[in-house]
């Protein structure tokens, strides 16, 4: 019985720390300002293979792991990008449009960008790193990025890129037409 409500009372425990990342940090220590520069610099810095189209963004936190649910941003935290006129929505929200299940903002039925804040390490007293994964339609890329801060100033840093498919491989170069033999 002892064991019992000692798992019981764990299982409370862990429960209100909320979700948390693969090394076990709460995804609620993420919202920092830090963090906020670093989507900033993304959002400005993602490429647009649809050019012309309206898009919207959706932030979630720590791992996606298909077939369960997304762990979002808070509406707090997504609120701070109201600046930017940008429409971001909860991954919550999220629907599929046929036929390749593409992501899509469920009111405006136009395509998303999901973002996905993971791995956010401190390496020293001002600098975090993290891992960066986005995706729109077919298209994603996870990359690493640092993150400083300088007295309030964030510099925000790309590092190597991890895994994906932008740019997407460009066509090979036609073949120049063979000299005529004289």
């Amino acid at each position: 019985m002892y064991r019992l409500l000692s798992l019981f009372l764990l299982s409370l425990t862990l429960a209100a720390c909320g979700p948390v990342d693969r090394e076990g940090h709460s995804l609620a220590d993420y919202e920092t300002a830090g963090t906020e520069a670093l989507v900033r610099e993304v959002i400005r810095t993602l490429p647009d293979p649809n050019p012309g189209v309206q898009k919207s963004y959706s932030i979630t936190l720590g791992e996606i792991v298909r077939g369960r649910d997304f762990s979002p941003a808070s509406v707090p935290f997504m609120q701070r990008f109201a600046d930017t006129k940008l429409r971001i929505i909860s991954p919550t929200v999220i629907t599929t449009a046929p036929p390749e299940g593409t992501l899509i903002d469920p009111d405006l039925r136009v395509p998303i960008y999901l973002l996905q804040i993971r791995g956010m390490t401190q390496t020293s007293g001002s600098t975090w790193d993290y891992e960066v994964g986005w995706g729109y339609k077919k298209h994603f890329q996870r990359q690493k990025w640092k993150v400083t801060s300088d007295n309030g100033a964030w510099k925000v840093e790309p590092g190597a890129v991890i895994e994906g498919n932008w740019p997407p491989e460009a066509p090979a170069p036609a073949a120049a037409p063979a000299a005529p033999n004289q």
